[in-house]
């Protein structure tokens, strides 16, 4: 007879997904979790530095083609439009602003954290 060993956890999250609630956990799967903590390295955020850039300078072009949108209007006389395209255009500098910070504060933005 063959015996399976377990796969070595070398996550937090691989960790909790092989031992489930850590209200029923022992104080030596509470200290194997604290350990693999403190040396597992972190999850790559989701994004590059680069991409969220990129991101950035689309809401901010977003937020650009918006107020231009508004100014033609209030021009024209809708006033109730053009402030809903300037609404449009603040809220695209605000995610334009959180993208700028990187991917965990744009989540956290997105999330509303």
């Amino acid at each position: 007879m063959t015996r399976t060993l377990p796969t070595p956890t070398l996550t937090t999250g691989a960790f909790r997904d092989e031992h489930g609630d850590p209200i029923t956990w022992t104080t030596a799967d509470l200290d194997s979790y604290q350990v693999i903590g403190d040396i597992a390295p972190p999850p790559p955020p989701l994004y590059t530095h680069r991409e969220m850039q990129a991101e950035a300078q689309a809401w901010e072009a977003s937020a650009t083609g918006q107020e231009r949108v508004a100014d033609e209007l209030a021009r024209q006389g809708h006033e109730i439009a053009a402030g809903i395209h300037r609404r449009g255009a603040q809220d695209a500098r605000q995610h334009a602003a959180a993208a700028r910070m990187g991917w965990p504060y744009y989540e956290a933005f997105l999330n509303g954290w």
